[in-house]
C-alpha cells in the first residue's frame, strides 16, 4: 500500500430495526397544539416551583412583606418563563417583533403580579397561628392566584404575543 492510498474502512455493523410498533412516542411527533400545551405546562410547572421557593424563603426568614415578597417571587420565575416561553413553546413566533414581545410579556406579568400580591397579602394579614402557618396561606394565596391565571396567560400569549411571523397583525 502506498503512502498516498486511503486506508481501507471498517465494516459498519446495521443496527436491527425495530418494528413500528415497538417505537417509542416522542415529543417531536406530537401534534404541534398538544406539545405546545404540554411545554407551556412544563415550564409553568418550573417557573411556579421557583416563584414559590421564592415567596417561601423570603417570607420564612421575614425578609419582605407578603406583597413585596409575592412581587419578588413573581420577577424570579417570570424571567425564567419568557425565555422558555420565547425560545421553547412559541419558537415560531416573529422574531422582528422582539421588543414589543417583551414589552407586552412583562404587562401580563405585572398585572398578574399585581393579582398575587393582593391575594398573597389578604391571605398573610388575614392568617391566624404561628408564623409557619402564616406563610403557608400566604403560599398558598399565591399558587391560586397563578392557578387561575394560567389559562387566561396561555390564551393571550398564544393569541397576541407570541403570534407565528406567518399570522397577520390583529386589527
Amino acid at each position: 500500500m502506498s503512502a498516498l492510498a486511503a486506508p481501507p474502512r471498517p465494516a459498519i455493523a446495521e443496527r436491527p430495526q425495530a418494528s413500528p410498533s415497538a417505537r417509542p412516542v416522542r415529543a417531536h411527533r406530537l401534534p404541534p397544539g398538544v406539545r405546545r400545551i404540554s411545554r407551556y405546562f412544563l415550564t409553568s410547572g418550573v417557573s411556579t416551583a421557583v416563584s414559590e421557593a421564592t415567596l417561601i424563603a423570603v417570607l420564612a426568614i421575614r425578609l419582605l412583606p407578603a406583597p413585596a415578597a409575592a412581587m419578588a417571587a413573581t420577577v424570579t420565575g417570570g424571567m425564567i418563563s419568557y425565555v422558555l416561553s420565547r425560545y421553547w413553546i412559541w419558537a415560531d413566533a416573529d422574531r422582528r417583533r422582539a421588543g414589543l414581545q417583551l414589552a407586552l410579556y412583562w404587562a401580563v406579568t405585572v398585572a398578574g403580579m399585581l393579582l398575587a400580591a393582593a391575594a398573597t397579602g389578604l391571605a398573610s394579614d388575614h392568617a391566624t397561628g404561628a408564623h409557619a402557618a402564616r406563610v403557608a396561606e400566604a403560599a398558598a394565596a399565591y399558587l391560586a392566584t397563578y392557578g387561575l391565571l394560567w389559562v387566561a396567560k396561555f390564551l393571550v400569549y398564544q393569541s397576541v404575543i407570541f403570534r407565528p411571523a406567518s399570522l397577520p397583525d390583529p386589527a
